[in-house]
């Protein structure tokens, strides 16, 4: 039991490595990525539903507010105006035609009459001044500003304290009016660093969502100047969104800075970008990185390429390095890569390596669902005299489940001159669902 358990450890380190490296871009987008532009259909419903229900009214003025509603969920945006409009002329003093003017407006909006739907706001704005729907109207109307061209609305907005305002009116006015975007961005950022830090990440995104020439100078400043750790990572981060060959020189020198986190951001912004330079600084960060973590990052993220120029440069390194560490890196990544030539160093390490080398290789063959790997698998098992080896064989053995490798457990649980070789060959068949794997452990208990 006592290699059960590292064998199970040994699968969830891989894995760990694997969710670790790949999870490091979806992190990235989560936490630096722009919040929505505005509410979609099915969450301004969604709220709907919850104000309606929070109401706790069954009139037939919520009746038709409801029907209003409905219609909102249909995506008949006509259908809705006409409501609202109803529900406003007939209760014109109901407690809930500060909603119905918002939900109007956005009816208007979405038919693209953005004059009326501005008017409109700014009556529920004029005769309701403290209605709860009145940040929302005001988004709303940033949001109209932005199609309709209006910047004197988008950077009135922009002068309100209230963040989300202020991401929306940013947002607005980069789709409204770019360089205007990039001024407004430019006086945000030369601000205090401890102020309004979210809002200062969030205008870095928005420079690298919408970099020209000035954009990619003003990101290579801040990753290059900037104080605040947080707003220099968003800064590497998004350069390597760019596409901008200028940005690769920087990222290859954050890619060897002493800080961790620069350093695994800016390797993961060259493992994002496909062209031979990144490709060259990933080798080389994977080659001379002082780091042994900066090296394996590179190792995993020259994986992720997927070219055979990669797997040139993981063979080299392979062969010419001697660190356990990043080895073991190497052939996690050759496991990953499905190329004949990946799977052919597999079997070469496994038949040759050190035995920690061929074990880890043997383990990466075990994950393989091919004929080829089984009966390798088998071959080296018959030819093997190291039971650690051996009980790393009958691991990925079992953990295949494969017809030829179920047969091959069979016959070492009845015939193996080792007693522990065969426990553990009985172990993994009991994993196993396969019909003949129940009736082999019936016909022992016989």
């Amino acid at each position: 039991m006592s290699y059960i358990l590292r064998s199970g450890s040994f699968i969830s380190r891989h894995r760990k490595s694997s969710i670790c490296a790949a999870a490091i871009v979806l992190v990235l987008i989560v936490v630096i990525a722009l919040p929505a532009f505005g509410r979609t259909a099915s969450q301004e419903v969604e709220k709907l539903n919850r104000f309606i229900e929070q109401s706790n009214q069954t009139d037939k003025a919520m009746e038709l507010f409801s029907e209003a509603r409905d219609l909102i969920d249909d995506d008949d945006w006509e259908g809705a105006e006409k409501s609202f409009r109803k529900f406003i002329d007939s209760y014109p003093k109901h407690k809930n035609v500060d909603a119905a003017f918002y939900y109007l407006a956005l009816a208007l909006k979405k038919q693209e009459k953005l004059a009326q739907a501005d008017r409109t706001i700014d009556r529920l704005l004029a005769e309701y001044p403290r209605s709860s729907w009145a940040g929302d109207a005001k988004n709303l109307r940033v949001e109209i500003a932005a199609r309709s061209g209006n910047g004197h609305v988008i950077e009135q907005e922009l002068s309100r304290d209230d963040l989300e305002t202020k991401v929306i009116a940013l947002q607005a006015l980069f789709q409204a009016n770019p360089e205007r975007g990039m001024q407004i961005v430019a006086d945000i950022l030369k601000a205090d660093s401890k102020s309004n830090r979210q809002l200062k990440e969030i205008a870095i995104s928005l420079i690298g969502q919408h970099s020209g020439k000035g954009g990619v100078e003003t990101l290579l400043n801040i990753a290059r100047n900037e104080k605040d750790p947080r707003l220099r990572k968003s800064a590497v981060f998004w350069l390597g969104q760019t596409g901008d060959e200028r940005a690769l020189d920087v990222l290859k020198e954050m890619a060897l800075s002493d800080d961790a986190e620069i350093s695994r951001m800016a390797i993961s912004a060259l493992g994002q970008r496909s062209n031979a330079r990144a490709l060259a600084f990933l080798s080389e960060t994977a080659r001379t990185a002082t780091s042994v973590r900066a090296r394996k990052e590179a190792i995993f993220w020259l994986s992720q390429s997927g070219g055979e120029g990669a797997i040139d440069e993981l063979l080299k390194l392979y062969d010419s390095d001697t660190n356990p560490e990043i080895r073991k890196q190497i052939i996690f990544a050759l496991g990953q890569n499905g190329s004949a030539r990946a799977s052919a160093k597999l079997v070469e390490i496994a038949r040759a390596g050190d035995d920690e080398s061929r074990k880890t290789a043997i383990f990466w063959l075990g994950q393989r669902n091919d004929a080829q790997s089984d009966d390798l698998l088998v071959e080296l098992y018959d030819s093997e005299k190291n039971e650690s080896i051996k009980r790393q064989i009958i691991f990925s053995l079992g953990q295949k489940g494969s017809k030829k490798g179920l047969r091959k457990l069979f016959d070492i649980a009845k015939s193996d001159p080792s007693t522990s070789m065969r426990k553990q060959a009985i172990f993994w068949i009991g994993q196993s669902k396969d019909p003949e794997a129940v009736k082999f452990l019936e016909d022992i208990l016989k």
